[in-house]
């Protein structure tokens, strides 16, 4: 059962009845019940952004991706690996390399809401045309807002890091040579991924001696990366109606993308 179900039923009405009867109570008494934080909480979750300047950010975002692939393209270890294998690597990885390059380029974004129907609007209408536009509506595009402030967040903390040249390079190493399914050289590529975080150690142990701390944080970093999701990431940054993602990631890697 949904969270949004369990607050109506706490709440003792139906969501229009909340929504009509939100102006009789005193506001910060209603929010204070478990019930009103849950409904909050619902909301937070449906509210969608997208960029703000989504022609500049599209633009930057594919560059930064199209200088991360050729990055990639030049590390030895991954020209060596058969082609699909490469591609699979590719595909797997594109997403936390885009928001690792966009540290190492400085390329940040703001967003603004979606102009979507209220709930209420939806609720009240009910004619046929409504009715046949409510698919299409559903379909514009968007991220929830967590996403996108996660992304940001991200970004603001790792520039805080004052993550070097080198420190880059292992870090896209170790997102890159990830051990995923249908590998033929998986173990090899497990080797490459350890490898990589190893030297990552090395590096910052030598060169940073003073603070222990900062494998620790470059490390969550990684693994914030990683649990990136491709889908969120390519509704932010990759213009709507180019193809599915697997085409315009593709055709960054292979260079058949061209700035617009």
């Amino acid at each position: 059962m949904s969270c949004c179900r369990d607050s109506e039923d706490a709440a003792g009405g139906s969501i229009l009845y909340s929504i009509l009867n939100r102006g009789a109570k005193c506001p910060q008494a209603h929010l204070e019940t478990p019930a009103a934080q849950q409904l909050c909480s619902c909301a937070s979750k449906r509210k969608l952004v997208v960029i703000r300047a989504p022609q500049l950010v599209f633009k930057a975002a594919s560059e930064v991706l199209v200088k991360t692939f050729n990055f990639v393209k030049n590390v030895p270890c991954f020209r060596g690996l058969p082609a699909e294998d490469q591609l699979r690597l590719v595909r797997n990885s594109w997403a936390p390399l885009l928001v690792l390059g966009m540290v190492q380029y400085s390329v940040d974004f703001d967003t603004v809401e979606t102009q979507q129907p209220s709930l209420l609007h939806r609720i009240l209408t009910h004619s046929k045309e409504r009715q046949l536009r409510a698919p299409t509506e559903i379909q514009d595009p968007g991220v929830p807002v967590s996403d996108a402030e996660g992304i940001q967040m991200f970004l603001v903390q790792c520039r805080r890091l004052r993550i070097s040249v080198r420190e880059h390079a292992f870090l896209k190493g170790a997102i890159l040579f990830s051990p995923v399914t249908e590998l033929e050289c998986r173990e090899y590529i497990h080797a490459l991924q350890s490898e990589a975080e190893h030297a990552l150690y090395e590096h910052v142990r030598t060169v940073h001696r003073g603070d222990t701390g900062r494998f620790g944080r470059l490390r969550a970093a990684l693994n914030t990366l990683r649990a990136m999701d491709p889908n969120a990431v390519a509704a932010l940054f990759f213009r709507s109606g180019t193809g599915s993602i697997d085409e315009h990631v593709l055709a960054l890697f292979y260079e058949r993308w061209s700035p617009k």
